[in-house]
């Protein structure tokens, strides 16, 4: 059988195993990499579009200077997380858990809280709208 005679054909349950490599500036494109696991890995400078990480976990990640953008992340978690300097745009963020981060000098701009829920938490100059709600909160504790 001659090589051109051959047809490439997906393997779908194929595995592959990349160890001690090095594959700087490749690209992936309409790549199945369902249930792959990915340790001591460099993305630096990795671009993803238009991927589908529904159940991804994401574990000892540095993402400094990521952007997230145009992003679905219903149901997500964000346990331990250092967000510092990070943004969000465009973003669906339903049912989203945020346990214990540190939101310092953090901005949300044109958003929709409604439903939202602040329990337990630190709201030292924390504003809406310029006004200031401890305030609030100890005017309401005062019954007026």
């Amino acid at each position: 059988m001659s090589d051109a005679s051959k047809a490439f054909e997906p393997a779908f349950d194929k595995k592959v195993e990349i160890s001690y490599d090095s594959l700087p500036n490749s690209t992936f494109e309409d790549v199945n990499l369902g249930g792959a696991k990915f340790s001591n890995v460099n993305l630096k400078e990795a671009v993803f579009d238009d991927v589908n990480m529904d159940s991804a976990k994401f574990n000892n990640i540095s993402m400094t200077e990521g952007d997230f953008t145009d992003m679905y992340m219903v149901n997500s978690r964000f346990l331990g997380v250092n967000m510092s300097n990070t943004r969000f745009g465009c973003s669906i963020m339903n049912n989203v858990e945020f346990k214990n981060p540190d939101l310092k000098n953090s901005q949300f701009i044109h958003c929709d809280l409604s439903n939202v829920e602040i329990n337990d938490c630190k709201i030292d100059g924390l504003k809406i709208n310029g006004i200031e709600i401890s305030k609030l909160l100890e005017q309401h504790e005062k019954g007026i």
